[in-house]
């Protein structure tokens, strides 16, 4: 039987149709913010080795096993300082909007955008795409939950067209990623990764440019 925590109760069925719920005390949801705050500050300062339980711990004042009580591991964490990176972006992508005419170039400025937030912060995003790629259960549950980024900045910055470009926007959601890990964790200028996200949404999205 596998027990999941969030901020909302979260009903966990069996096969055998037992339901669990679990409610994050006050304690806990407190301290779920300066957790996440703590990984994000020690992943910009030396990447994913840095975020460790322990020291993610000491900063926030409290003992190991209480952390591991709010998060299943360090990528299950790493996988909510994601969704706050995500909520960010597109944030900023609502406060100023990509320019560009037609769907095509609106959203290659988007992802250009996510490129050059990237490599202002080459440890954090080091971290995150590790995290990304992590078995562990509980992280992978997290991203599931949360989402394609890619999908939420689209939402923002061509409403109403993500259906249309569902099948294209899969395939960007791939070459950011491969992108952001060639910038991130092979060292790649930020200009080649902003010219192959460029490139793959003028291919990808050439019918929709004068849209």
């Amino acid at each position: 039987m596998r027990l999941e925590s969030s901020l909302e109760s979260t009903p966990v069925t069996t096969p055998a149709t037992l339901t669990v719920t679990r409610r994050l005390t006050p304690d806990q949801a407190a301290r779920r913010g300066p957790a996440r705050k703590a990984a994000a500050e020690l992943a910009r300062r030396g990447g994913y080795a840095a975020v460790t339980m322990a020291a993610v711990a000491d900063r926030i004042g409290v003992a190991r096993a209480t952390l591991y009580r709010d998060f299943a591991s360090k990528d299950h964490l790493l996988a909510e300082v994601m969704e706050e990176w995500t909520a960010e972006i597109a944030e900023d992508l609502r406060r100023r909007p990509p320019a560009g005419r037609g769907v095509a170039a609106r959203v290659a400025a988007t992802l250009e955008r996510v490129i050059d937030r990237g490599a202002e912060n080459p440890g954090l995003t080091e971290a995150l795409l590790m995290a990304a790629t992590s078995r562990d259960p509980a992280a992978r549950s997290a991203f599931e939950r949360a989402g394609s980024p890619l999908d939420r900045y689209l939402e923002v910055v061509v409403p109403g067209e993500l259906p249309r470009l569902r099948e294209a926007a899969a395939v960007l959601s791939h070459v950011l990623f491969a992108a952001l890990v060639l910038l991130a964790l092979r060292g790649q200028p930020a200009e080649q990764a902003k010219q192959a996200v460029r490139s793959a949404a003028r291919l990808l999205l050439a019918r929709h440019s004068s849209a």
